[in-house]
């Protein structure tokens, strides 16, 4: 029962109608079997360590609020983190681990006889690992009293909305919400029920229509530099649709129950650098890795060398949390330099752009920033999406080769769309693009809907609707489900 689906429709009709029927001190009860049976129906042989991991934060968290001394709080908070650590690493990264080992050893001539271990990674631990540990923290900080309601605890750990892939909650915003008595809300219907159904429309309509696209260029034994290039950019198209859409469709599940969750993208290919990227997309993993690992290790840091040490290490966390695998890991360094690169050219690059005459046609300068970035990141996406380093280095050569970009070859790359999905293509990212340029010039394009007419928002949500219903395919998982 995945959120592209006819029976996740009527399981969270049938949540929501109960929800606002039961006594509010019974309705935890409610969202913790529900989240539980979503749970089991995509991953249910995981559930054991759903509840163990919940029990062992649950329990570490009482600990460590217990222990008088900041010395003891920082070791059981060691404790803890190590050990929620563990059960990420064990069954995330034990098979990455022990095959480099292996290559490592074959190409030294040291023996190693571990064997491989088939180890399936269980459906959202990367998620609700980073949620534990976040609230292990910041117990041990004194940010978080450790709650001691082991039910409100339990749901907080896998709220079923947003439970598979984020946002990435934090308990001082997620647990007071889960407490506090909702009351049925017509404001919040609406906007829930809008923005599932944009979330549909993404989903089914961008991101499942060009995968399969995308997958036939990048599983070809022989693609051409010109369709390396398109893919590259379909790809990270198709990758903010999945996953945008996945956080529209939990944030409005959440908000059908009167539940506020953060958000998780704001128009993260209009940013004019990379730090600016970063602060639009999967915005709460973000400041995750900020406020736990990278301020951590910058912090009483005042050399520009040890900081920048800090940023790189950053994202090579995020490097790994995102795949186990070593084309990720230089994903995450290759973001890293550029971070480091863009603080440390800042002036320079600034001095060009007044000696070049941008500063006197700002918005010309600002689309090209947006250009350079964007191509930044679709050049770091090649490693995403191949399968190997081989693969990724002979994609990667290819993407920043001149006659790749050829306007012959790219016409000739067009031919990978079917006129069918070409035509819906551009009708969708014509769509997607004046629903953004009303949140760049109105402000929120939720609150923008909300100030129309019934007959209006009518109108644009039967289009959406039917547009998916006729067009749309849903085939795929949500790819960042998979992490």
């Amino acid at each position: 029962m995945t959120f592209i689906s006819i029976e996740f429709l009527l399981f969270l009709t049938l949540i929501v109608g109960t929800y606002y029927m039961v006594p509010h001190r019974y309705r935890w009860v409610l969202l913790l079997l529900a989240s539980y049976v979503f749970y089991a129906t995509l991953s249910i042989q995981f559930i054991p360590l759903l509840l163990i991991s919940t029990a062992f934060t649950y329990v570490i968290g009482i600990l460590i609020e217990k222990q008088e001394r900041k010395e003891q709080k920082k070791r059981l908070m060691w404790v803890g983190v190590s050990v929620l650590v563990f059960f990420l690493g064990w069954f995330k990264y034990f098979n990455f681990v022990n095959d480099s080992l292996r290559s490592f050893a074959a190409w030294s001539g040291f023996d190693y006889d571990v064997p491989y271990r088939e180890i399936v990674l269980p459906l959202a631990i990367s998620f609700y690992t980073f949620q534990a540990i976040s609230y292990v923290v910041d117990v041990s900080r004194g940010k978080q009293k450790a709650e001691r309601h082991y039910g409100y605890f339990s749901v907080y750990f896998a709220f079923f909305p947003q439970l598979v892939a984020g946002p990435i909650e934090r308990a001082k915003k997620l647990l007071p919400q889960l407490k506090t008595e909702q009351h049925l809300d017509y404001d919040n219907i609406s906007y829930g029920i809008q923005r599932i159904i944009w979330g549909f429309f993404k989903k089914t309509l961008i991101a499942d229509r060009l995968a399969p696209i995308v997958a036939s260029v990048f599983n070809s034994p022989d693609p051409t530099g010109s369709e390396i290039v398109l893919a590259t950019m379909l790809f990270s198209i198709q990758l903010f649709a999945d996953f945008s859409a996945c956080s529209d469709i939990a944030i409005g599940c959440a908000r059908l129950l009167g539940i506020r969750l953060s958000e998780n993208f704001k128009q993260p290919h209009f940013a004019v650098s990379i730090a600016d990227f970063w602060n639009r997309w999967h915005i709460t993993l973000s400041m995750w890795l900020r406020d736990y690992i990278f301020m951590p290790l910058a912090k009483g840091k005042k050399k520009r060398e040890q900081i920048y040490g800090a940023i790189l290490a950053t994202f090579l966390v995020s490097g790994i949390w995102h795949g186990a695998a070593w084309n990720f890991v230089l994903w995450g360094l290759i973001h890293g330099i550029y971070r480091v690169f863009g603080d440390h050219t800042k002036q320079q690059r600034e001095k060009m752009a007044s000696w070049v005459g941008f500063d006197r046609v700002p918005t010309l300068h600002r689309w090209w920033k947006i250009a350079i970035t964007f191509q930044l990141v679709c050049f770091s996406r090649v490693f995403f999406q191949s399968h190997s380093m081989a693969e990724a280095f002979s994609h990667a050569k290819l993407y920043v080769t001149p006659s790749s970009w050829a306007p012959s070859g790219m016409m000739q790359a067009i031919q990978i769309f079917s006129l069918l999905d070409l035509i819906i293509f551009l009708v969708v990212f014509v769509v997607v693009h004046l629903f953004q340029h009303i949140e760049r010039t109105r402000g929120s394009a939720w609150d923008w809907m909300a100030r129309q007419s019934a007959v209006t928002s009518v109108a644009i949500n039967l289009f959406l609707i039917v547009s998916a219903f006729l067009f749309g395919v849903s085939s795929q998982g949500f790819v960042y489900g998979g992490f």
